[in-house]
């Protein structure tokens, strides 16, 4: 969950710091129970595959295995992540057959395959749920001014996910002049509805002639990671295509970190950041930009 919810921190950057601490104490601990000279010795005596394995566990094993792991759980959910973990015993076993000749019996390979088969079946399982999911018979479709009130309900429930300060008509004033911002020629709308309900919503709005703003793309949690992001945003791709829009803009808040991967996977480049003054959530947004 904390790495999560840090920002703007290159994960490389944050473990390296994070692992100069552990060695204090331990450097301490040392000098206290074996003294200095113990020490001394140790250095002075190491070999060059001692020094080797120092530094791979230093090095590989800790500042980047849990650099790559930590910017993992920070792009994907942790239960998607996490059972590679279960992998960690393979890779040691493997080394030490491929570097000593290690090898194992039929009692320790059988558990070794019950292990990698319980993995398979939880990513295949949630690539299934996934899948399922994205079935389902929801779809995207154009918004009327009808829609207004669904979009500024599901938007509310967003900003009490991430615990934002709610007042509709600071926050969203254009989804109360639907009209002026989201009909033809000026822009569009789309939404998701399941039954009678709003839960997904994005709009594009027309800046001049070849350059549109992307706005109010949000989704309820549970349909997040399933496709309807990304379908929700090709149909704004779609209607620029069509009225010959050539670029596309967007601006979203530096917490939707979601939301930044799925721009990022579509093709959008982070251009610029901006703090939009006395916001009543202290926002900062980041720019995102591609070509149509």
């Amino acid at each position: 969950m904390l790495l999560k919810r840090i920002r703007d921190v290159e994960m490389l950057d944050l473990v390296v710091w994070m692992s100069l601490v552990p060695p204090l104490p331990a450097l301490a601990l040392s000098l206290t129970i074996d003294g200095p000279t113990a020490l001394v010795r140790s250095v002075a005596s190491a070999s060059w595959t001692g020094v080797a394995s120092v530094l791979y566990l230093g090095l590989v094993a800790t500042i980047l295995a849990y650099a790559i792991w930590g910017q993992l759980l920070r792009r994907y959910p942790a239960a998607t992540v996490t059972p590679f973990a279960l992998l960690v015993p393979f890779v040691g076993a493997s080394s030490s057959a491929l570097v000593f000749g290690e090898r194992f019996g039929a009692l320790r390979l059988a558990g070794m395959a019950l292990v990698l088969l319980g993995i398979g079946v939880i990513v295949l399982s949630a690539r299934a749920s996934r899948g399922a999911g994205s079935r389902h018979s929801l779809s995207v479709v154009p918004a009327t001014r009808t829609d207004a009130a669904g979009v500024v309900d599901l938007i509310g429930r967003v900003y009490a996910e991430y615990r934002f300060v709610y007042e509709p008509g600071v926050e969203v004033p254009d989804l109360f002049r639907f009209d002026e911002h989201y009909t033809p020629p000026r822009g569009a709308f789309f939404v998701v509805r399941d039954g009678n309900r709003v839960v997904g919503s994005i709009g594009v709005e027309r800046l001049d002639g070849v350059a549109a703003e992307l706005h109010r793309l949000y989704l309820d949690a549970n349909l997040r990671g399933r496709g309807t992001g990304r379908a929700l945003v090709e149909a704004v791709l779609d209607w620029c295509r069509a009225e010959k829009i050539s670029r596309l803009i967007l601006w979203s808040d530096t917490r939707f970190d979601q939301a930044h991967r799925l721009y990022e996977r579509m093709g959008f480049e982070r251009r610029g950041e901006r703090t939009l003054p006395d916001d009543l959530n202290q926002t900062r947004e980041y720019g995102f930009e591609r070509p149509v």
